[in-house]
């Protein structure tokens, strides 16, 4: 099994290795304010951080947007925290065309085919918008949730990775008590914490 945090740890030493004074401009994709909390704290230091809310698996329309305040509001008290900037942009919505592909497997539990499927049309996003912007290192905080599988993520964004210009960075942000430590900042900013995943079928 593939110790993700160590291969995090290493791929991050090697490109602060070869840093010149400006600090590497990352893409991150972000599903919403709570599962940001470890991650931007993780990585403010490290990297140039433009968020990525590339979400248009999220039902209804309201519940994207209160994701997306809630993830505003949280970046706001990073900023302030650590004086630094962090850019958000937010893709265009559009669930229902986002949807068609997920149809056929609406019956699945969390973490089946649906999940996978949800979690790629997202990271193709990401890659083709940081293709667009030449911005050379993309990653998503997905992996700090119990919920969502690391290894599948990972290795997904290394498969990407070979067909766009972007490096993926690895993360498992889960371990070393990440989801524990990311709860506890959620509740310190009062960051709104949603009770499903997003699409109408984890909804149900």
């Amino acid at each position: 099994m593939i110790n993700y945090l160590l291969e995090s740890f290493e791929q991050i030493n090697k490109i602060e290795a070869n840093m010149t004074s400006k600090k590497p401009h990352i893409l991150l994709h972000v599903c919403c304010g709570a599962c940001s909390c470890f991650p931007l704290v993780y990585l403010i230091d490290r990297f140039d951080i433009t968020i990525f809310f590339s979400n248009s698996n999220i039902y209804p329309y309201e519940e994207f947007n209160k994701r997306l305040d809630a993830l505003k509001q949280y970046v706001f008290e990073i900023e302030n925290k650590f004086n630094k900037k962090i850019n958000i942009i937010v893709d265009q919505y559009n669930y229902e065309e986002f949807k068609k592909d997920l149809i056929p497997y609406k019956n699945e539990k969390e973490m089946g085919k649906r999940c996978d499927l949800c979690i790629k049309k997202r990271m193709i996003n990401l890659f083709k918008y940081a293709k667009t912007y030449e911005i050379p290192y993309v990653s998503t905080v997905m992996s700090v949730s119990k919920n969502k599988n690391s290894d599948y993520i990972n290795t997904l964004g290394k498969e990407l990775e070979e067909e766009y210009p972007s490096e993926f960075i690895i993360f498992d942000f889960k371990k070393n008590n990440g989801q524990k430590f990311g709860s506890l900042l959620a509740e310190k900013y009062k960051i709104y914490r949603q009770n499903y995943c997003g699409c109408e079928f984890s909804k149900r």
